[in-house]
């Protein structure tokens, strides 16, 4: 009898497992799509903010001369305002400051092909990867001579801007954009390395980026390297 309650309840148990299962990923994926979005909007404002910087004449007018009694209701009022008590502003809160905590968004990093938009953060650790590309520490600068280096994840969870990556083809672009530049990427070759294989980090004498990914799905015990150069300005 009590064999056939245990059996009885086991479905009940698989079902209620499964939802778990559903629920948990489908709220990795909505949280890695809204972290992904405020983290390209963040840069997008930025990137405003410099061209607005770079667009604006800034006009610095005269002093005048002023009148006595101005000059001693000017007075006045800052002893006014200097009785009064400062009131602590709160800072605006920031969606993301939480997650970045203290990394620098440096970059976005789209590719055409597979849809992708996501931001470049400084760093390759797993905060880093969780909701952007991230960009190998002492590697190269997009646009510049020399290897530009970029870590992705190809997982189903969060992260997995780098999951298709193997679908790029020579001829294929991946897009850059920095400050207010945009590098142009034209992708070259791609193949597969042993872990320690670090020699994919090395400078070169081309403008090159390396996006790295781990290989093959599920099992990650190797790492998928796809590779392309500067395209003709």
């Amino acid at each position: 009898m009590k064999n056939r309650n245990i059996k009885k309840v086991i479905p009940y148990v698989l079902i209620i497992s499964g939802i778990i299962i559903i629920a948990i990923a489908l709220y990795q994926k909505i949280s890695t799509t809204y972290y992904q979005n405020k983290l390209v909007d963040e840069y997008y404002k930025y990137i405003s903010r410099l061209n607005f910087d770079d667009n604006i004449e800034v006009v610095v007018p005269l002093p005048e001369s002023p009148s006595e009694e101005s000059a001693a209701a000017s007075r006045e009022h800052e002893e006014e305002r200097a009785e009064e008590p400062e009131i602590p502003k709160e800072p605006d809160e920031n969606p993301v400051e939480k997650y970045l905590q203290g990394k620098e968004i440096s970059g976005i990093i789209e590719i055409p092909k597979l849809g992708v938009k996501a931001a470049i953060l400084e760093g390759t650790d797993d905060t880093a990867l969780k909701y952007t590309v991230g960009h190998y520490p002492g590697t190269g600068n997009p646009g510049k001579k020399g290897n530009y280096v970029l870590l992705g994840h190809r997982n189903y969870v969060y992260g997995h801007y780098f999951r298709r990556i193997d679908e790029l083809k020579p001829g294929d672009e991946v897009v850059i954009k920095k400050d207010l530049e945009t590098y142009t990427y034209t992708i070259t070759e791609s193949f597969v390395v042993s872990p320690e294989e670090v020699w994919v980090l090395e400078d070169t004498e081309e403008i090159m980026l390396t996006m790295i990914t781990c290989t093959p799905v599920i099992t990650y015990t190797d790492r998928l390297i796809v590779r392309g150069v500067i395209s003709e300005q």
